[in-house]
Order: structure tokens, then sequence, then C-alpha cells
């Protein structure tokens, strides 16, 4: 028979691989976001959906993953005011701490690889929404009249932009 403190080291474990496996997935479609920043935007609402059902699943896996570490800590007596995985490892055998520990550093790498792709993803978006900004700039500038333009007709010293033209200026 198992005893409840196997059972939640196993579970941990578990939850552990699944974190690595959501992070692993996550850095794919950042990848795959970035190259659609880049060569088709139509794709990246369903990236984006994608990633917010990935980031859902890790905060369960996170919450789950609290749980069981407070239980380890239960049945260890542990009463420390914040316990992490760190402070369990000298509990375990020590072929399940390296493990856990791997695990662990695991996760922490492919989170921080996760944030940086993340990160320059948004410098490029931003990138992309200024050019297209400037662009709409410059085509609405094409149909307005320079400031100070009298018109041979009425001689008004201020022109109204051409009408009808089906284009919207919002700063």
């Amino acid at each position: 028979m198992v005893d409840k403190f196997t059972i939640n080291r196993f579970e941990l474990e578990q939850v552990l691989v699944q974190q690595f496996r959501i992070l692993q997935d996550l850095i794919v479609l950042s990848k795959r976001e970035r190259i659609c920043l880049l060569n088709e935007p139509d794709q990246i609402l369903q990236i984006v959906e994608d990633k917010e059902v990935l980031l859902d699943k890790m905060g369960i896996m996170e919450d789950k993953c609290r749980q069981i570490i407070q239980e380890l800590s239960l049945s260890l007596n542990l009463h420390l005011e914040d316990t992490s995985i760190q402070a369990l490892l000298p509990y375990f055998k020590p072929e399940d701490a390296s493990r856990i520990k791997n695990l662990s550093e695991g996760i922490y790498s492919l989170a921080k690889q996760a944030r940086e792709l993340n990160h320059a993803s948004q410098a490029l978006a931003l990138t992309k929404l200024d050019w297209v900004k400037a662009t709409q700039l410059f085509l609405i500038s094409i149909f307005q009249p320079e400031s100070g333009y009298r018109s041979p007709k009425g001689g008004a010293a201020h022109q109204d932009p051409a009408t009808g033209l089906g284009v919207e200026f919002h700063v």
C-alpha cells in the first residue's frame, strides 16, 4: 500500500510534467505568432485564442501544484510561511528530488523563454501598428487640401475635406 506522501509526490511530478508540456506548446504558438505577425496577420486571432486556452490550463496546473505542495507540507508538519518545491526537496528520495528539481528548472527556463518571445511579438505588433497609423495619416493627407487653400470657385479660406471618399480620420 502506498502512503499519502508518496501519492502527493507522484501527483506533484505529474503536474510539473503537464506544466512543462503546456509551456512547450506555448512557445511553439508564440513562435508561430511571430511568423504570422510578419506574414499572415489573418491567423493572429486564432493563435491568441489558442494561447489563452493554454494560459488558462497553466493557471489550473499552478493552483493544483500549490495545493499539492500544501498537502505535502502538512504531511511533513512543515509550517513555513511560504512553502515551495525547493523547501520540500530534502524530504524526497534523492532520485525523486532530482527529477522534480530538473522539472522545476525546466519550467522556469521555458517560462522565461515564453516571456521573451511574447515581449518580442509585442514589440513587433506595436511596430506594425505604428506603420498602419502612419500609412493611414499619409492616405488621409492626400485627400485633404492644404491649410490656407483657397478654392478658385468660392474663395473660402478653408476647404472642408473632400466628401464621399469613404475615408474616416481618428486621432
